[in-house]
């Protein structure tokens, strides 16, 4: 028993290693050659608290959708633990690819914290397709009262925002599919019996792993009858992203863009997202860039944008990072003290 328990004490430790090795790694190659502490010098520091507070309200808005789905299964999620799964997706999707590891990095935190993977999947996804929802359609208005001017961009970028539109829009599709259609839940399924069949896997298995599969579909049902728990969770994905998004404006201001109205950042950040949150980088690391400098050339005075662009992603993007990844070694530890 305590060979076992150095063991997974030797695993913890390694595995957090690993974790901080690949963060100081995002945050070099990220600010890299940059100058944010000369930018924070001569930023307001009201208008950057202002953006800070937005992130953090973010980061709760997250834990509290999870917590909103996991309370249908009968769980009873604290606040340091819906804080925890929160953390683990924002930080596991910034340091992989297409933010692809955000969901496998909650699961394994809520598997730890004994919670049915079958429960735990669906309320991730559930989560996933109100975030994706919301993201699109702010995305469309932001379109919309731009008059199209995102498909009169030239050059790299004239490509970038009908690509990440129509990947945003086939991941709705494939969710709402692997939520809500039997069908497809089937097909799921025969995958899954085939797996077990050619690893030789044991006949228990088989059993645990349908049963796995029907406390899904059951979830599934459950939601189907409380409407309006997916309704609650839209509303707070739109209140999520509309923080996200408002983090612009306040770095704006704190640097100087007092002209800079709300709305107009809104649109055009809502617009510059569902170009770039699907593409495979971690946290869209050099395009986020790229896309920013373009859609706010007309917006903000070019001696300033840099500066807007560095401290916006600095408090959007590596300060979370940094948080969320402290936040999980701390929310981690606490219990084993306990």
């Amino acid at each position: 028993m305590g060979l076992l328990k150095k063991k997974s004490l030797w695993l913890g430790a390694l595995f957090l290693l690993i974790l901080g090795g690949a963060t100081v790694c995002v945050i070099y190659k990220e600010l890299e050659g940059q100058d944010i502490i000369g930018t924070l010098k001569h930023a307001n520091i009201w208008w950057v608290l202002a953006a800070v507070a937005s992130m953090a309200l973010y980061a709760v808005a997250d834990g509290i959708n999870i917590r909103r789905c996991l309370k249908l299964d009968g769980y009873k999620i604290s606040f340091a633990q819906m804080m925890k799964y929160s953390f683990a997706g924002f930080f596991f999707s910034s340091i992989t690819p297409s933010s692809t590891g955000g969901q496998p990095g909650q699961l394994y935190f809520m598997a730890k914290d004994k919670l049915k993977v079958s429960h735990s999947a669906f309320t991730l996804l559930c989560a996933l397709l109100s975030f994706q929802c919301a993201a699109v359609f702010l995305g469309v208005i932001g379109v919309i009262c731009s008059h199209g001017e995102v498909f009169k961009l030239q050059g790299r970028f004239a490509y970038v925002f009908p690509i990440g539109f129509a990947l945003n829009l086939a991941i709705i599709a494939f969710l709402i599919c692997v939520l809500f259609t039997r069908k497809l839940a089937g097909f799921f399924i025969g995958i899954g019996l085939w797996f077990i069949k050619v690893r030789g896997i044991k006949p228990g298995e088989r059993f645990k792993f349908l049963r796995s599969f029907a406390s899904y579909r059951k979830a599934a049902s459950l939601l189907r009858k409380n409407k309006m728990v997916f309704v609650k969770m839209l509303i707070t994905s739109l209140i999520q992203i509309i923080l996200f998004h408002s983090v612009t404006f306040f770095c704006a201001h704190a640097i100087g863009c007092t002209n800079l109205d709300w709305f107009t950042v809104l649109r055009t950040q809502a617009s510059l997202f569902i170009s770039v949150s699907s593409l495979p980088l971690p946290g869209a690391a050099g395009v986020t860039e790229y896309g920013y400098a373009l859609f706010y050339a007309d917006l903000i005075p070019t001696a300033l944008l840099g500066s807007v662009m560095l401290l916006s992603r600095f408090v959007s993007f590596t300060m979370p990072l940094v948080g969320s990844g402290l936040g999980l070694i701390g929310l981690s530890i606490k219990p084993s003290k306990k």
